[in-house]
């Protein structure tokens, strides 16, 4: 029998989030996804030794992870989930309520009593409606949304640590104390992400690949009527983009 070999390319891809005039993040995936995924894909096959795989890290990806992991990063929704839940205003309070709840119901939220709490709450007291919801949430409730809501994209890899195990243990009630290590943690923890890489590349285990910094597709930033050259009759957009300087500058 012929023997198939299987290539496994993991693309590890988030658009640059990071506002050039503002300094600030405008979301917050590549923090949230550095803690829930790319360490772990990467530590897993530790356990499968004969399993080789390659990992695509686009330039603009790991730039962010690094501003992460030095704590230059300003990013509004980690700034809210630190605050003191005391000092937080009302809009503060609100964006909380927006923003914090942003999990997969079942795998991340429901994974976590406390927090599918606070989360039925938000939804039975206002209907999703962070401006009518806030009159129902105490300071306490605050403080154990911003943890839990940290805590719920942990990796796997990660909740197994002892301060961590027993934080998920308390379950609710958290004090500003345990808020600012989990906080501290996160830091620490998105810091592993590239080194985890790099001593896996060393290994043989996997190998890297990359791309241009921001990973454009070039042949639609030449033209993006060249979307209708494998696919005829494909809906193009209105305004035609044709400049394919910057895909000499993006492949430069």
């Amino acid at each position: 029998m012929p023997t198939l070999r299987v290539v496994l390319l993991w693309h590890q891809h988030q658009p640059y989030y990071k506002d050039l005039v503002t300094g600030e993040y405008r979301l917050p995936w590549v923090r949230l996804h550095a803690l829930k995924d790319y360490y772990g894909m990467v530590k897993l096959l530790d356990e499968f030794p004969n399993v080789h795989q390659t990992f695509n890290l686009v330039p603009s990806l790991i730039v962010q992870i690094q501003d992460y992991a030095a704590g230059s990063a300003q990013d509004p929704f980690l700034a809210v989930a630190a605050k003191p839940a005391a000092e937080l205003t009302f809009s503060e309070r609100q964006f909380a309520l927006q923003y914090l709840f942003q999990a997969n119901p079942i795998h991340l939220i429901g994974r976590y009593p406390r927090y599918r709490e606070l989360w039925e709450k938000f939804r039975s007291a206002a209907g999703d409606s962070p401006e009518r919801a806030e009159k129902y949430f105490q300071a306490q409730d605050f403080t154990d949304l911003q943890v839990l809501s940290q805590i719920a994209w942990f990796d796997e890899f990660f909740l197994t640590e002892p301060e961590i195990e027993n934080l998920i243990r308390k379950g609710r009630n958290y004090s500003l104390e345990e808020q600012k290590f989990i906080i501290g943690r996160e830091r620490e923890l998105i810091g592993k992400v590239l080194p985890a890489h790099a001593e896996s590349a060393k290994r043989g285990s996997i190998e890297i690949s990359t791309s241009p910094f921001y990973h454009p597709i070039l042949p639609l930033i030449c033209d993006t009527n060249q979307g209708a050259a494998s696919t005829p009759g494909l809906a193009l957009p209105q305004s035609r983009f044709h400049h394919p300087e910057d895909a000499t500058a993006q492949g430069g």
